[in-house]
């Protein structure tokens, strides 16, 4: 899904991005000649981690990937989820694919206007939330992280245009009025590790069970603790969805569900665990107690229809 050629991706690569996640801070190229060296290797650091945080993870050595049940290495769901039977059946499907090349293109651009334009253009569009995020944020954000590891944009390229995609996740969230749910509807808590950055996953979760129709709990702000457990403890919830950032974290996820097990409260709870490091160390994750291991946003809801549909 790359759009540059070589030469075009070379200059794309000498520029420096004139916005900071379209929020009016400037980088000028006087003020980066007037940074010290150890000033940018500071900046260089800082954003380099960020990113790899955020869009690194995206990327598991996956050997094979399950296209309707048929295993084909030379398919990725995650950059076409149209392959998929469930995600087929969305509505808008072709119009959400349609701005995949131009909407990933004003993400790189340093031009804040270009995107903006575009977050406006799709609401005007009235594609239904989870259409989005399956057919088009998702597979935008692993295109990212393609970009990242193959060095097709340069490091803050990536770090302007994965901040912008943040902000447009939460942006395309609240815009617009609030559907209505009943107090009788399917019921989900989101919440994740302490140590996890890469919250775009989590964000791209609650909107698809927000658009399903789920009343949607915690998310990005919610970590795995005693916020969560009272919440849990408050009300009877349908299913806890867990985010893991860090593979170091995986004993913290486990002891969680063994106390959700526990509890008289949680014990009938689904438990769907994902995030950076399921997606990374899948293995590692499956024996844990959870009901479910989900690699993507469009398994997760599968995987909930299935379960308490």
């Amino acid at each position: 899904m790359a759009y540059k050629d070589d030469s075009e991706r070379q200059t794309e690569k000498n520029k420096t991005p004139s916005d900071l996640a379209g929020n009016g801070q400037t980088l000028k190229a006087d003020d980066a000649a007037n940074l010290s060296l150890q000033d940018l290797t500071v900046l260089e650091t800082t954003v380099r981690g960020q990113v790899s945080g955020l869009v690194g993870a995206l990327h598991p050595k996956a050997e094979k990937l399950i296209v309707n049940g048929s295993p084909d290495s030379g398919l990725d769901l995650r950059l076409h989820p149209e392959l998929d039977e469930r995600a087929r059946q969305m509505p808008s499907m072709d119009v959400a694919i349609s701005y995949r090349v131009p909407f990933l293109k004003s993400l790189i651009d340093p031009d804040p206007r270009h995107h903006r334009d575009l977050i406006e253009e799709l609401v005007q569009t009235n594609i239904p939330l989870q259409t989005l995020a399956i057919h088009l944020l998702c597979p935008i954000a692993t295109e990212l992280g393609n970009y990242w590891c193959t060095d097709d944009a340069d490091f803050m390229q990536v770090a302007v245009a994965s901040t912008r995609l943040s902000n447009i996740v939460n942006h395309l969230t609240h815009a617009g009025p609030q559907p209505s749910v009943p107090t009788s509807a399917k019921r989900i808590l989101l919440a994740r590790s302490h140590g996890t950055k890469h919250t775009l996953g989590v964000n791209l979760v609650r909107m698809c069970f927000r658009d399903l129709g789920w009343i949607v709990d915690g998310g990005a702000d919610m970590e795995i603790g005693d916020t969560m457990y009272m919440r849990l403890s408050a009300r009877p919830y349908d299913m806890l969805g867990l985010s893991v950032g860090r593979l170091e974290e995986a004993n913290d996820c486990m002891e969680a569900i063994q106390r959700c097990r526990s509890e008289a409260a949680t014990g009938k709870t689904k438990i769907v665990i994902g995030g950076a490091a399921v997606l990374t160390h899948p293995d590692s994750f499956q024996n844990m107690g959870a009901d479910f291991v989900a690699l993507s946003a469009l398994e997760a809801i599968t995987l909930a229809e299935q379960a308490v549909g």
